[in-house]
């Protein structure tokens, strides 16, 4: 009986943590957790202007949420992208059919995060993160990181 303790515990904590998986409360307290506290907020409106963004095909708003310089891999090719100008004129190639659909079918409850970034996308398509302004980290901006469809 004593060694079945282990195993019912350990299915218990199971249960109940895939019971909260997937829910915006655990994802706010995960984000809070990894990237400040109450920066939760921050994380969900750049994941929602990114969606608005990408589904107009808004380019220019895209683009001003990118961390230059930026290296994006298209078709297991590296693309060295120097500025905002540049994004733009590689826009198209960048955001394929497959990278959009999987960008507008992200939802924030479903993110995978950890300390140096969020990843959209089952395989890392696209990474942001916030990236700070002061040296304590008080303010900070959130820019995508990373591109590889």
């Amino acid at each position: 009986m004593l060694k079945k303790l282990p195993l019912v515990l350990l299915l218990s904590l199971c249960s109940a943590t895939t019971a909260f998986a997937g829910s915006d409360q655990e994802m706010d307290s995960r984000l809070d957790t990894l990237m400040g506290a109450n920066t939760h907020q921050h994380y969900h409106d750049f994941l929602t202007k990114l969606q608005k963004s990408v589904e107009k095909k808004d380019k220019e708003t895209v683009a001003s949420m990118v961390d230059y310089p930026l290296t994006v891999t298209v078709a297991h090719k590296e693309i060295d992208i120097a500025d905002s100008r540049d994004f733009v004129k590689h826009y198209d190639k960048i955001f394929n059919n497959r990278l959009v659909k999987i960008i507008l079918g992200q939802k924030y409850e479903d993110l995978f995060a950890k300390d140096t970034g969020i990843m959209v996308g089952p395989h890392g398509e696209l990474w942001y993160s916030g990236i700070c302004t002061v040296n304590d980290c008080s303010k900070f901006d959130i820019k995508i990181m990373q591109i590889n469809n």
